[in-house]
Order: C-alpha cells, then structure tokens, then sequence
C-alpha cells in the first residue's frame, strides 16, 4: 500500500515522533513530505529512503511564516504532486499539521486520509500575552478541531483518548498504536555538552517545553523550599516556553534555567549527567517523553496521574508522588540512594525494549491503513 505521511510540524517533540513513525514504516511504498526549520531538520533524522521524500523549508521571516500557516501553498502543491505521480492510497498526518484543517477535503480527493490526535482535550496553559492566544486558538486549536471532527480516520497513541473516541466517534474509524520512542539516533549518538552546563552534574531535571500542565512550578517551588536538597544539588529546568509562575531569585542559586530550544545532539549529554529526572505533569495524554530516561538509564519521577500511570510499573521502572502533596516529590528524591537507583535504571531499560518495539508498532500501523474491523473494535 503506497503511503504519505505528512509532518508539516516540529515543535515540542513532533520531530523525533514523526521520524521514529517514519523510519520504522520505511520502505518502497513509503513517501514523506516534511517542513523543516533550521533546528528542527527531518532530514537529519530520518533515515534514506531514495527519492521518496520531500522537504520544505519553513519560511524564516514571521510573517511569510505567518501566512504559510495561514495557506501553505507549497504543501499542498507538493502533496499533489506527489499523490499523482506515485498513486498514493493513505495519507497520514502525523504531527498535528494544523494549517491542512481547510484543504482536508482537496487532501480527501488523493487518497483515504488518516489523522494522529496529540491532544483531544487541551491542556492547561497560561499565555505570554493576548496575541498568543489568539494565535493559538485561531491557528491550532480551532483547526485541529475541525482536522478531528471532519477526518473519518483517527489514530492516537493514547489508550484514554482511543476509548473515549471508539465510544463518542460511531461513524469514524478510530485506530491505536504504542507510543513510538524519541530517542533517534541522533539522540543516542550526541555529544555536545549544553553551555549552561559546563562543570555541573548530578541535577534534578525537568525537560521539556514549559508549559502549566507539565506542572513545572510545582517542581519549582517544592526545590527551593527544601533545605535539604536546595543547598547541595541543582534544579536544571530545560526547554523553551513561557515561564509562567512567579520566581524567587532570592532562592535561585542553585537552580538553572536553559529557557531555549534544546538541540538533539545535546539531549543525552543533559540525561547521562543528571542524579535523576522528574515529571511533574497535573495532566496529560500522549508522550513518549519516558523514553528517554529509560533508554539514557536515569532514575524517573513522575505525577501519580492516570497518564503515567499507564506508562510505568511504580517503584519498579520509575518513581510517582502525589502532586496534591507538592513536597512529596523532594521526599522521594532525597530517600535516592543506590540501593534504589541501580535497579531503577536496569528495570527501565528493559521495559523500554518491551515497550518501544519497532515490529509492533509497524504491525499496529500497517493493520490500520487496511482498515480491520476487528482492530477497530478492540477496547485497550
């Protein structure tokens, strides 16, 4: 079946998603039509297919940027291209791809399309101003709205949204898969070092955009209110993102904010240097964030929230506290020693290999685009 995935989106982890999807579906009858940005490059994560991929580039200026995300004429020029010239059966949209939301019907006409749903529900968020806002509901939340009310194929790597759409979506055929790792290989092989962090190691880490849902004030507040831990040990905050509660500078010294994107080559050196890392999310859906603490070999604490409770066996592979006890998670961290991180980081290294498994998830996807009933039908 000759397939099309478009990945017009790069942000927040979009990338590595995309390309572990992509490079696992790989082979002659797999076609790709990635937007690239300087930092964020498809092409260096993906790997050679002939000449079935085609990359954009995203356009550097705000406001031609602006308005391809408003019409992205090239996109959809290319997509018809290559729909025609290679009889494309399946398109998927893979990383949101909101700026596609009103040409779904000229996308509908050159193949069945299917749409991956990150966020049914969307999370907590507090913005940088009104212009953000705006922005964000009129350019991504209002259009993958529509993207997921008028696609008739829905995929999700979430067992709480699958569900939830097989039992509210009853004319849409609705699709699960496992969560593909984001540890590329270029992840794995990085060596460069984040300037910040020259000379330091055995921090707490959070990673990742900041963002409220990910609970990162409560990481935040909980550290520098502990005596204990605060005077001996860094908090690095890493990861782009409106920083959006209030700081105590007075409190800061040994907490460290790399408030910008994170480059790949630099995510395992920011790993293997750290004492542990930790997740305090109020809420979630899907991520594949688990990933890379498990394959890097880091001890993990996570919110005790239903999310993460599908993704870890507690005390097993990683560690969970109760964000409604904000300061049980330096209890946690402090009660580390080796007796408890040694099999942490075994326990989840293995569980990475049984859950990260590249042949289920191809069977998962490949059962998908021929449209088994049966694999519709099965509750998670």
């Amino acid at each position: 079946m000759k397939k099309l995935f478009v990945c017009s989106e790069f942000y927040a982890g979009l990338l590595p998603f995309a390309a572990t999807i992509v490079n696992t579906m790989r082979d002659e009858d797999t076609y790709g039509i990635f937007v690239c940005t300087s930092k964020c490059d498809y092409r260096r994560a993906l790997k050679p297919n002939g000449d079935n991929y085609t990359f954009l580039d995203f356009p550097e200026n705000r406001f031609s940027g602006l308005l391809h995300n408003i019409f992205p004429r090239q996109l959809l020029k290319t997509i018809d291209k290559v729909c025609l010239e290679n009889k494309i059966e399946v398109i998927h949209l893979l990383t949101e791809d909101s700026s596609l939301a009103l040409h779904l019907k000229r996308l509908k006409k050159r193949a069945k399309v299917y749409y991956t749903v990150h966020d049914l529900f969307f999370h907590e968020k507090v913005y940088k101003n009104v212009i953000s806002w705006l922005l964000r509901t009129l350019l991504v939340k209002m259009r993958v709205t529509y993207l997921i009310k008028k696609t008739d194929n829905l995929v999700t790597c979430s067992k709480y949204q699958y569900n939830w759409m097989l039992a509210n979506f009853l004319k849409k055929h609705v699709y699960y898969h496992g969560f593909p790792t984001l540890v590329t290989e270029i992840i794995k092989t990085g060596n460069v070092t984040p300037p910040e962090l020259k000379g330091i190691n055995n921090y707490i880490l959070f990673f990742g955009q900041v963002e409220q849902y990910k609970g990162v004030d409560i990481l935040y507040n909980a550290f520098i209110n502990d005596n204990k831990v605060a005077s001996n040990r860094h908090l690095v905050i890493a990861g782009k993102g409106h920083i959006y509660f209030e700081r105590n500078l007075q409190k800061e010294s040994n907490v460290i904010f790399i408030n910008r994107y994170i480059d790949d080559e630099e995510i395992k050196s920011l790993f293997t240097n750290a004492f542990c890392v930790a997740f305090p999310y109020i809420s979630g859906t899907q991520s594949g964030i688990l990933s890379i603490p498990y394959y890097f070999r880091v001890p993990s604490l996570v919110s005790d929230i239903p999310f993460f409770k599908e993704l870890i066996i507690d005390n097993v592979t990683s560690l969970s506290f109760n964000n409604g006890e904000p300061y049980s998670i330096m209890e946690r961290i402090n009660n580390l020693d080796a007796s408890t991180i040694e099999p942490l980081k075994a326990n989840a290294f293995a569980f990475y290999q049984q859950i990260y498994d590249p042949a289920a998830l191809k069977h998962q996807l490949t059962t998908a685009y021929v449209g088994s009933p049966k694999f519709q039908e099965e509750l998670i």
